[in-house]
Formats: structure tokens, C-alpha cells, sequence
């Protein structure tokens, strides 16, 4: 579908879009509510999927894919800096309980 170029099936397709994403919110709520959480969850995957095929009706797809990549450079860099803290933290605990075992030995 182009820019400006509004078909009656493309306009249908997106008003059903939008309906079918809005029930699947209100039923993935009411699930919640009442605690019957796989229903729950597998109408959040049903609402992932309505919105990327909603994302594509509206031709949204390359800009999505920029904000999820740099989500994602986002999160690998947050793994990698918790990864060298914790390695860093452990470093230092254990020259401390080397050093406490050769003072104990000395004694």
C-alpha cells in the first residue's frame, strides 16, 4: 500500500487491526484480573504479533527495526558492563580471602 493511496480493503484490514489488538488487551486484562495467567500470556504474544502486523499495514516496519536494534545495543551493552562489575567484585573478594589464608598460616 502507498503513501496516499487508501484502498477500501486496506482501510478494512487496519480498522480490524486496531479492533482485534483492542479486545485482545481487554481480554488479556480480564484474564489478569482473574489470575489465569497462560491465557494471559499467550494473549500478550497475540498482542506482539498485532502490532508488528499492524506496524507493516502502516509501513512502520524499518523504523521499528531501528528502535529494536538500538534496544538491543542498548541491552548487550548493560549485560557486558554488569558482567565486568560482578567479575570485578569477585576479583577482589578472592585476593582478600588469599590474603586471610596466609596471614592465618603465618600465625
Amino acid at each position: 500500500m502507498k503513501h496516499g493511496m487508501m484502498t477500501l480493503g486496506g482501510l478494512i484490514m487496519e480498522v480490524a487491526l486496531i479492533l482485534i489488538l483492542f479486545l485482545s488487551n481487554v481480554f488479556g486484562l480480564d484474564c489478569l484480573y482473574n489470575r489465569r495467567y497462560k491465557t494471559t500470556g499467550a494473549l500478550l504474544i497475540l498482542n506482539m504479533c498485532l502490532t508488528v502486523a499492524l506496524a507493516y499495514q502502516f509501513d512502520q516496519m524499518q523504523n521499528i527495526m531501528y528502535v529494536l536494534l538500538v534496544i538491543a545495543g542498548i541491552i548487550i551493552v548493560l549485560l557486558i558492563a554488569r558482567y565486568l562489575i560482578i567479575k570485578k567484585k569477585n576479583e577482589g573478594k578472592i585476593i582478600d580471602t588469599e590474603y586471610i589464608e596466609e596471614k592465618e598460616d603465618d600465625e
